[in-house]
């Protein structure tokens, strides 16, 4: 029993977790300092738990990874297996951030703390450590037909700030033209829609500003997700008048089960309705 207990202890101090965090402070001469993290917490870091040692001289707000092992000497957890992120299939990390909002707090010129975004931090990071000819190749590698569509917007205003951010204006120009292209060339249904919900065309590679009729069979796959003002938009499409017309038929397809609470959210779809016996009834609903 008391073995088992001795185990136990000892399994559970030796348990790490992987952590991303940003250089907080580095003393390059003593080899140590402080990783903040976006719990909040604050991670001891010494050049020796580095699997590699580092090749040049480590800076405040540098992006680390690691496992975050329990302290022996004290409470709390220390930097183990560390490694500053520069490799291109690094660029996972910069999407997987996405995924949630992640925030460092890291001391200004004057030693405040200031509030900076993590995801941003790893974007740059990468960018500025990669030859131009491998950038187009690490941005684009993991964006496929399965790519999160929830966080495609968010993924392409990142890169869009980043590498207008880390370039001159013509180097930057010319990357973000090719990725937006790529991005386009393979883009999902889900994608395309929620791009023109949000009418940011460019970041699949339209080359104007304004509105595009993008095809009729994105719209019925996304149905669920088109509403009143939508809907208006649509109208004016080469196939814009029989969709909406379809469309809104079927919102009332139960209109023999339907009472006034159930239509009155629906009304302003009403002008889109063709079928006359559909609206007289609704009319009589609603008086």
């Amino acid at each position: 029993m008391h073995l088992f207990i001795i185990f136990m202890l000892l399994k559970q101090n030796t348990t790490s977790a992987m952590f991303i965090g940003a250089v907080k402070w580095f003393d390059n001469n003593k080899g140590f300092g402080t990783l903040a993290l976006p719990s909040g917490e604050e991670l001891f870091v010494h050049i020796r738990r580095f699997k590699v040692p580092p090749e040049h001289v480590i800076q405040p707000g540098e992006v680390i990874v690691g496992d975050k092992k329990p302290d022996p000497k004290r409470s709390g957890y220390v930097a183990h297996n560390c490694r500053i992120l520069k490799r291109p299939e690094d660029w996972k990390f910069v999407v997987s951030l996405l995924q949630k909002e992640h925030s460092v707090l890291l001391p200004d010129s004057h030693g405040r703390e200031q509030k900076h975004n993590l995801t941003s931090l790893t974007a740059r990071q990468l960018l500025r450590t990669q030859p131009k000819e491998q950038l187009l190749a690490m941005i684009t590698t993991n964006f496929d037909v399965h790519f999160n569509s929830s966080i495609f917007i968010p993924y392409a205003e990142l890169i869009d700030k980043s590498v207008a951010g880390v370039f001159e204006k013509e180097t930057a120009c010319d990357l973000l033209s090719k990725i937006f292209e790529y991005f386009g060339k393979h883009v999902s249904h889900q994608i395309l829609f929620r791009v023109w919900k949000e009418k940011m065309f460019r970041y699949i590679g339209y080359p104007a500003e304004g509105d595009y009729e993008i095809p009729e069979v994105v719209f019925n796959l996304n149905a669920t997700e088109i509403d009143w003002e939508d809907l208006d938009r649509i109208s004016t499409y080469s196939f814009g008048k029989s969709f909406c017309a379809d469309f809104v038929n079927a919102l009332f397809d139960d209109l023999e089960t339907m009472d006034k609470q159930d239509i009155e959210p629906l009304l302003p779809y009403l002008e889109f309705l063709e079928n006359e016996d559909s609206i007289e009834k609704i009319q009589a609903i609603m008086q």
